[in-house]
Protein backbone atom coordinates (compact mmCIF):
# COMPACT_ATOMS: atom_id res chain seq x y z
CA UNK A 1 0.00 0.00 0.00
CA UNK A 2 1.75 3.25 -1.26
CA UNK A 3 2.45 6.18 1.74
CA UNK A 4 -0.65 8.01 0.55
CA UNK A 5 -3.21 5.56 0.88
CA UNK A 6 -1.89 4.92 3.86
CA UNK A 7 -2.15 8.05 5.48
CA UNK A 8 -6.22 8.32 3.89
CA UNK A 9 -6.33 5.64 5.78
CA UNK A 10 -5.19 6.31 9.31
CA UNK A 11 -7.03 9.58 8.30
CA UNK A 12 -10.80 8.16 8.00
CA UNK A 13 -9.97 5.72 11.14
CA UNK A 14 -9.76 8.52 12.90
CA UNK A 15 -12.71 10.14 11.67
CA UNK A 16 -14.93 7.15 12.57
CA UNK A 17 -13.81 7.07 15.94
CA UNK A 18 -14.21 10.36 16.41
CA UNK A 19 -17.86 10.29 15.19
CA UNK A 20 -18.76 7.09 17.47
CA UNK A 21 -17.57 9.70 20.43
CA UNK A 22 -19.55 11.96 19.21
CA UNK A 23 -22.74 9.73 19.03
CA UNK A 24 -21.85 8.16 22.06
CA UNK A 25 -22.25 11.62 24.07
CA UNK A 26 -26.03 12.25 22.80
CA UNK A 27 -28.81 12.34 25.14
CA UNK A 28 -30.67 9.31 24.35
CA UNK A 29 -34.13 9.52 23.26
CA UNK A 30 -36.76 9.21 25.77
CA UNK A 31 -39.72 7.60 25.53
CA UNK A 32 -42.91 8.54 27.32
CA UNK A 33 -43.73 6.04 29.63
CA UNK A 34 -46.75 4.00 29.16
CA UNK A 35 -49.19 3.69 32.20
CA UNK A 36 -51.38 1.65 32.86
CA UNK A 37 -55.80 2.52 32.31
CA UNK A 38 -57.93 3.36 34.86
CA UNK A 39 -61.53 3.59 34.80
CA UNK A 40 -63.86 4.87 37.84
CA UNK A 41 -67.51 4.44 38.25
CA UNK A 42 -69.06 7.09 40.81
CA UNK A 43 -72.41 5.49 41.93
CA UNK A 44 -71.25 1.85 42.01
CA UNK A 45 -74.64 0.40 43.70
CA UNK A 46 -78.02 1.86 41.77
CA UNK A 47 -81.52 1.50 42.34
CA UNK A 48 -83.82 -0.61 39.72
CA UNK A 49 -85.34 1.74 37.67
CA UNK A 50 -83.54 2.19 34.48
CA UNK A 51 -80.49 4.94 34.35
CA UNK A 52 -77.23 6.13 33.27
CA UNK A 53 -74.78 7.85 34.57
CA UNK A 54 -70.82 9.70 33.56
CA UNK A 55 -67.86 7.42 34.33
CA UNK A 56 -64.40 8.85 34.12
CA UNK A 57 -61.57 6.95 32.18
CA UNK A 58 -57.78 7.25 31.32
CA UNK A 59 -55.63 5.36 29.06
CA UNK A 60 -52.14 6.06 27.75
CA UNK A 61 -52.88 6.46 23.89
CA UNK A 62 -56.03 4.56 22.49
CA UNK A 63 -58.57 2.51 24.31
CA UNK A 64 -61.43 0.48 24.38
CA UNK A 65 -64.35 0.23 26.87
CA UNK A 66 -66.74 -3.53 27.11
CA UNK A 67 -69.62 -4.39 29.05
CA UNK A 68 -69.95 -7.93 30.59
CA UNK A 69 -73.89 -7.75 30.63
CA UNK A 70 -76.18 -6.97 27.56
CA UNK A 71 -78.41 -5.15 29.93
CA UNK A 72 -75.35 -2.76 30.63
CA UNK A 73 -74.21 -0.61 27.68
CA UNK A 74 -71.28 2.33 27.40
CA UNK A 75 -71.26 4.89 25.00
CA UNK A 76 -68.48 5.47 22.99
CA UNK A 77 -66.82 2.39 23.37
CA UNK A 78 -63.26 3.36 21.95
CA UNK A 79 -61.41 6.78 22.66
CA UNK A 80 -57.64 8.47 23.47
CA UNK A 81 -56.49 9.80 26.50
CA UNK A 82 -58.63 10.93 29.47
CA UNK A 83 -62.12 11.01 29.19
CA UNK A 84 -65.09 12.26 31.71
CA UNK A 85 -67.85 12.24 29.63
CA UNK A 86 -68.21 8.23 29.30
CA UNK A 87 -71.70 7.23 29.56
CA UNK A 88 -72.75 3.92 30.81
CA UNK A 89 -76.43 3.15 30.61
CA UNK A 90 -79.03 0.47 31.86
CA UNK A 91 -82.38 -0.63 31.67
CA UNK A 92 -84.87 -1.05 34.22
CA UNK A 93 -84.14 -4.43 36.31
CA UNK A 94 -87.31 -6.41 37.78
CA UNK A 95 -85.53 -9.86 38.02
CA UNK A 96 -82.68 -10.42 40.96
CA UNK A 97 -79.71 -8.04 42.26
CA UNK A 98 -77.39 -7.98 39.43
CA UNK A 99 -73.71 -7.64 39.05
CA UNK A 100 -71.72 -6.29 35.88
CA UNK A 101 -68.68 -5.07 35.12
CA UNK A 102 -67.00 -2.11 32.57
CA UNK A 103 -63.51 -3.09 31.27
CA UNK A 104 -61.43 -0.60 29.84
CA UNK A 105 -57.78 -1.61 27.46
CA UNK A 106 -55.12 -0.25 26.12
CA UNK A 107 -51.36 -0.80 25.36
CA UNK A 108 -50.56 0.14 28.94
CA UNK A 109 -53.03 -2.95 30.34
CA UNK A 110 -56.29 -3.64 31.40
CA UNK A 111 -58.53 -2.37 34.11
CA UNK A 112 -61.96 -2.96 35.17
CA UNK A 113 -65.09 -1.45 37.75
CA UNK A 114 -68.20 -3.09 38.66
CA UNK A 115 -71.99 -1.37 38.88
CA UNK A 116 -74.94 -2.99 40.79
CA UNK A 117 -77.96 -2.74 40.05
CA UNK A 118 -80.68 -3.42 42.44
CA UNK A 119 -84.27 -5.24 41.65
CA UNK A 120 -87.61 -3.46 41.79
CA UNK A 121 -90.96 -5.30 41.36
CA UNK A 122 -92.89 -4.98 38.66
CA UNK A 123 -96.21 -5.98 39.24
CA UNK A 124 -98.60 -7.50 36.28
CA UNK A 125 -101.35 -5.44 36.11
CA UNK A 126 -104.31 -5.98 38.72
CA UNK A 127 -107.62 -7.48 37.34
CA UNK A 128 -110.93 -7.92 38.56
CA UNK A 129 -112.78 -10.87 37.65
CA UNK A 130 -114.45 -8.77 35.31
CA UNK A 131 -110.66 -8.96 33.56
CA UNK A 132 -111.20 -5.24 34.08
CA UNK A 133 -107.90 -3.11 35.56
CA UNK A 134 -107.51 -1.95 39.45
CA UNK A 135 -109.32 0.62 40.93
CA UNK A 136 -106.13 2.38 42.52
CA UNK A 137 -102.39 2.60 41.40
CA UNK A 138 -100.40 0.45 43.83
CA UNK A 139 -97.45 0.78 41.90
CA UNK A 140 -94.62 3.55 43.65
CA UNK A 141 -93.48 4.52 40.15
CA UNK A 142 -92.27 8.44 40.03
CA UNK A 143 -94.56 9.03 37.11
CA UNK A 144 -97.81 7.82 38.76
CA UNK A 145 -100.64 10.67 39.33
CA UNK A 146 -103.32 10.00 42.32
CA UNK A 147 -105.78 7.73 41.80
CA UNK A 148 -108.87 7.22 43.69
CA UNK A 149 -111.20 4.33 44.93
CA UNK A 150 -114.30 5.96 44.45
CA UNK A 151 -113.66 7.03 40.80
CA UNK A 152 -115.03 5.69 37.83
CA UNK A 153 -112.02 4.61 36.43
CA UNK A 154 -109.34 1.91 36.22
CA UNK A 155 -105.62 2.14 36.39
CA UNK A 156 -103.76 -0.21 33.65
CA UNK A 157 -100.52 -0.77 32.41
CA UNK A 158 -98.65 -2.23 29.62
CA UNK A 159 -95.17 -3.34 29.49
CA UNK A 160 -92.47 -3.98 26.99
CA UNK A 161 -89.21 -5.85 26.68
CA UNK A 162 -86.09 -4.53 25.95
CA UNK A 163 -83.26 -7.00 25.58
CA UNK A 164 -83.29 -9.08 28.25
CA UNK A 165 -85.10 -6.60 30.37
CA UNK A 166 -89.11 -5.84 31.10
CA UNK A 167 -90.01 -3.43 32.19
CA UNK A 168 -93.10 -0.84 32.12
CA UNK A 169 -94.07 0.88 28.59
CA UNK A 170 -96.92 3.14 29.94
CA UNK A 171 -99.99 3.40 32.90
CA UNK A 172 -103.24 5.11 32.42
CA UNK A 173 -106.43 5.55 34.14
CA UNK A 174 -109.40 4.80 31.79
CA UNK A 175 -112.67 6.67 31.70
CA UNK A 176 -115.49 4.38 30.67
CA UNK A 177 -118.48 6.76 30.23
CA UNK A 178 -115.75 9.04 28.41
CA UNK A 179 -114.14 6.94 26.41
CA UNK A 180 -110.64 8.84 26.79
CA UNK A 181 -107.90 8.40 29.14
CA UNK A 182 -107.49 11.53 31.62
CA UNK A 183 -104.20 10.58 31.52
CA UNK A 184 -101.54 8.25 30.43
CA UNK A 185 -97.92 8.45 32.59
CA UNK A 186 -94.50 7.26 31.23
CA UNK A 187 -91.03 7.16 32.07
CA UNK A 188 -88.99 8.88 29.36
CA UNK A 189 -84.98 8.54 28.83
CA UNK A 190 -82.38 7.51 25.64
CA UNK A 191 -82.67 3.77 26.81
CA UNK A 192 -86.89 3.07 26.44
CA UNK A 193 -87.28 5.28 23.29
CA UNK A 194 -84.82 2.91 21.40
CA UNK A 195 -84.64 3.15 17.51
CA UNK A 196 -86.79 2.22 15.07
CA UNK A 197 -89.80 3.51 12.95
CA UNK A 198 -93.32 4.40 13.12
CA UNK A 199 -95.22 1.36 13.00
CA UNK A 200 -99.08 2.37 12.21
CA UNK A 201 -100.64 -0.73 13.72
CA UNK A 202 -103.52 0.59 15.07
CA UNK A 203 -105.76 -1.75 17.18
CA UNK A 204 -107.62 -2.81 20.13
CA UNK A 205 -106.12 -2.78 23.45
CA UNK A 206 -106.08 -6.46 24.61
CA UNK A 207 -106.96 -5.18 28.35
CA UNK A 208 -109.83 -4.39 27.83
CA UNK A 209 -113.36 -5.68 25.53
CA UNK A 210 -113.74 -4.01 22.36
CA UNK A 211 -117.32 -2.84 23.91
CA UNK A 212 -115.59 -0.82 26.59
CA UNK A 213 -113.12 1.16 24.12
CA UNK A 214 -113.52 3.48 21.12
CA UNK A 215 -112.87 1.21 17.94
CA UNK A 216 -110.53 3.79 15.96
CA UNK A 217 -109.25 1.63 12.62
CA UNK A 218 -110.05 5.13 11.14
CA UNK A 219 -110.45 8.66 12.05
CA UNK A 220 -113.06 9.76 14.50
CA UNK A 221 -116.56 11.27 12.53
CA UNK A 222 -116.80 14.30 12.07
CA UNK A 223 -113.58 15.60 13.85
CA UNK A 224 -109.76 16.02 14.13
CA UNK A 225 -107.28 13.64 14.70
CA UNK A 226 -106.54 10.48 16.41
CA UNK A 227 -104.26 12.00 19.37
CA UNK A 228 -101.86 9.77 20.44
CA UNK A 229 -101.07 10.51 24.34
CA UNK A 230 -98.09 9.27 24.66
CA UNK A 231 -96.48 9.45 21.51
CA UNK A 232 -95.37 6.86 19.41
CA UNK A 233 -92.15 8.46 18.66
CA UNK A 234 -91.27 7.97 22.30
CA UNK A 235 -91.52 4.37 22.05
CA UNK A 236 -89.18 3.17 18.78
CA UNK A 237 -88.52 -0.56 19.33
CA UNK A 238 -91.58 -2.52 17.33
CA UNK A 239 -93.49 -3.97 19.83
CA UNK A 240 -93.59 -1.18 22.26
CA UNK A 241 -94.45 1.03 19.35
CA UNK A 242 -97.53 -1.13 18.12
CA UNK A 243 -99.18 -0.51 22.26
CA UNK A 244 -98.80 3.32 21.44
CA UNK A 245 -101.86 2.88 18.64
CA UNK A 246 -103.96 0.81 20.90
CA UNK A 247 -107.28 2.74 20.60
CA UNK A 248 -107.45 3.37 24.16
CA UNK A 249 -104.04 5.75 23.83
CA UNK A 250 -106.22 8.23 21.31
CA UNK A 251 -108.22 11.16 21.55
CA UNK A 252 -110.05 13.44 19.49
CA UNK A 253 -107.71 16.00 18.81
CA UNK A 254 -107.83 19.38 16.69
CA UNK A 255 -106.27 18.66 13.70
CA UNK A 256 -103.88 21.56 13.27
CA UNK A 257 -103.51 21.49 16.87
CA UNK A 258 -102.22 17.95 16.83
CA UNK A 259 -99.75 18.68 14.09
CA UNK A 260 -99.08 21.82 15.19
CA UNK A 261 -97.84 22.78 19.02
CA UNK A 262 -98.76 19.84 20.34
CA UNK A 263 -96.08 18.28 18.74
CA UNK A 264 -93.21 20.59 18.94
CA UNK A 265 -93.99 19.99 22.90
CA UNK A 266 -93.75 16.04 22.20
CA UNK A 267 -90.15 17.12 20.33
CA UNK A 268 -88.79 19.39 23.03
CA UNK A 269 -90.49 16.34 26.03
CA UNK A 270 -87.57 14.09 24.36
CA UNK A 271 -84.65 16.58 23.48
CA UNK A 272 -85.46 17.19 27.77
CA UNK A 273 -85.05 13.68 28.35
CA UNK A 274 -81.81 12.86 26.22
CA UNK A 275 -79.99 16.01 27.61
CA UNK A 276 -76.47 15.29 28.62
CA UNK A 277 -74.02 16.61 31.18
CA UNK A 278 -72.21 15.08 34.29
CA UNK A 279 -75.07 17.36 36.72
CA UNK A 280 -77.20 19.08 34.19
CA UNK A 281 -78.22 16.39 31.59
CA UNK A 282 -81.29 13.91 32.27
CA UNK A 283 -81.22 10.36 33.88
CA UNK A 284 -84.85 9.77 33.34
CA UNK A 285 -88.00 12.31 32.49
CA UNK A 286 -91.08 11.27 34.23
CA UNK A 287 -93.79 12.28 32.09
CA UNK A 288 -97.63 12.90 32.41
CA UNK A 289 -99.64 13.25 29.45
CA UNK A 290 -103.31 13.81 29.65
CA UNK A 291 -106.93 15.59 28.71
CA UNK A 292 -109.00 17.39 30.51
CA UNK A 293 -112.78 16.56 29.24
CA UNK A 294 -114.14 19.42 32.19
CA UNK A 295 -118.05 20.26 31.01
CA UNK A 296 -117.41 19.25 27.47
CA UNK A 297 -120.61 18.06 25.80
CA UNK A 298 -118.70 18.01 22.17
CA UNK A 299 -119.25 14.11 21.30
CA UNK A 300 -117.68 12.47 18.23
CA UNK A 301 -118.36 8.81 16.79
CA UNK A 302 -116.05 6.13 16.60
CA UNK A 303 -116.02 3.53 13.86
CA UNK A 304 -118.73 1.40 15.60
CA UNK A 305 -121.04 4.57 16.50
CA UNK A 306 -119.82 4.72 20.05
CA UNK A 307 -119.95 8.43 21.59
CA UNK A 308 -116.34 9.31 22.48
CA UNK A 309 -116.19 12.94 24.33
CA UNK A 310 -114.11 15.86 22.51
CA UNK A 311 -111.47 17.01 25.65
CA UNK A 312 -111.81 20.83 26.23
CA UNK A 313 -107.72 21.19 26.88
CA UNK A 314 -104.55 18.68 27.27
CA UNK A 315 -102.03 19.13 29.40
CA UNK A 316 -98.10 17.34 30.19
CA UNK A 317 -96.31 17.20 33.95
CA UNK A 318 -92.63 16.63 33.33
CA UNK A 319 -90.65 15.48 36.17
CA UNK A 320 -87.07 15.83 35.47
CA UNK A 321 -84.62 13.41 37.56
CA UNK A 322 -80.87 14.00 37.77
CA UNK A 323 -78.43 11.96 40.20
CA UNK A 324 -75.83 14.89 41.57
CA UNK A 325 -77.46 17.45 39.42
CA UNK A 326 -76.16 21.03 39.48
CA UNK A 327 -79.92 22.18 39.48
CA UNK A 328 -83.73 21.21 41.33
CA UNK A 329 -84.02 19.73 44.57
CA UNK A 330 -82.38 16.72 45.81
CA UNK A 331 -82.39 16.06 41.80
CA UNK A 332 -85.60 16.62 40.65
CA UNK A 333 -87.23 19.71 39.03
CA UNK A 334 -90.72 20.25 37.52
CA UNK A 335 -92.47 21.97 34.60
CA UNK A 336 -96.04 20.96 33.59
CA UNK A 337 -97.84 23.07 30.15
CA UNK A 338 -101.97 23.62 29.67
CA UNK A 339 -103.35 24.01 26.37
CA UNK A 340 -107.04 24.38 25.08
CA UNK A 341 -107.78 21.66 22.17
CA UNK A 342 -107.66 24.13 19.43
CA UNK A 343 -105.69 25.76 16.69
CA UNK A 344 -104.72 28.93 18.80
CA UNK A 345 -101.09 28.83 19.21
CA UNK A 346 -97.89 29.64 17.29
CA UNK A 347 -95.34 27.12 16.07
CA UNK A 348 -92.43 27.50 19.72
CA UNK A 349 -92.46 26.61 22.94
CA UNK A 350 -91.90 29.56 25.33
CA UNK A 351 -91.23 30.34 29.15
CA UNK A 352 -95.28 31.98 29.17
CA UNK A 353 -96.63 28.93 27.95
CA UNK A 354 -95.09 26.84 31.23
CA UNK A 355 -96.27 26.43 34.73
CA UNK A 356 -95.90 24.76 37.93
CA UNK A 357 -96.94 21.53 38.71
CA UNK A 358 -98.76 23.26 41.98
CA UNK A 359 -100.78 25.39 39.28
CA UNK A 360 -101.42 22.51 37.00
CA UNK A 361 -102.62 20.34 39.95
CA UNK A 362 -105.49 23.33 40.86
CA UNK A 363 -107.04 22.85 37.22
CA UNK A 364 -106.66 19.08 36.76
CA UNK A 365 -108.34 18.69 40.35
CA UNK A 366 -106.00 15.70 41.93
CA UNK A 367 -102.34 15.20 42.25
CA UNK A 368 -99.16 14.41 40.36
CA UNK A 369 -95.97 12.24 41.06
CA UNK A 370 -97.95 11.33 44.20
CA UNK A 371 -95.13 8.92 44.81
CA UNK A 372 -92.42 11.89 44.69
CA UNK A 373 -92.92 13.06 48.66
CA UNK A 374 -92.04 9.78 50.18
CA UNK A 375 -88.86 9.69 48.20
CA UNK A 376 -87.85 13.60 49.05
CA UNK A 377 -89.67 14.44 51.87
CA UNK A 378 -92.25 17.03 52.47
CA UNK A 379 -90.49 20.50 52.34
CA UNK A 380 -88.83 19.34 49.37
CA UNK A 381 -91.72 17.73 47.58
CA UNK A 382 -93.54 21.16 48.01
CA UNK A 383 -90.63 22.72 46.44
CA UNK A 384 -90.54 21.02 43.25
CA UNK A 385 -94.32 21.45 43.38
CA UNK A 386 -94.03 25.25 43.36
CA UNK A 387 -91.50 26.00 41.28
CA UNK A 388 -92.02 28.43 38.22
CA UNK A 389 -90.27 26.25 35.49
CA UNK A 390 -90.15 30.01 33.60
CA UNK A 391 -87.22 30.94 36.44
CA UNK A 392 -85.21 27.78 35.66
CA UNK A 393 -82.49 28.37 32.67
CA UNK A 394 -82.03 24.08 32.55
CA UNK A 395 -85.79 24.37 30.96
CA UNK A 396 -84.65 26.83 28.00
CA UNK A 397 -81.27 26.34 27.39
Amino acid sequence: MSIRYTRLFRVLTVLLALSAVVYSCKEPVKEEPVLPPSITIKTQSVDGEAGSQFISVFASGNWTISSSASWLTVNPSSGSGSNNMVVISYGENVDAVRTASVTITSSGGSASASLTQNKIIVPDPVVDDRGYGSKTATVKWLEIPETRENDDKEFFTHYMTIGETRTRNYSYYWDYDNLVAPWVAYPLCAWNIGSGSRSDEWGLDPLLPESKQPVLYSAYSGFGSRGHQIPSADRLYRAANVQTFYFTNMTPQDYDFNGGIWAVLEGKVRDWSRKTGATAGTDTLYVVTGCYVGSANRKVKDNKGKSVTVPEAYFKALLRYKNNSEVGHKGFMGCAFWFENANKYGSKITKDMSMSLSKLEEKLGYKLFVNLEPKVGAETYKEIKDEEPSTVSWWWN
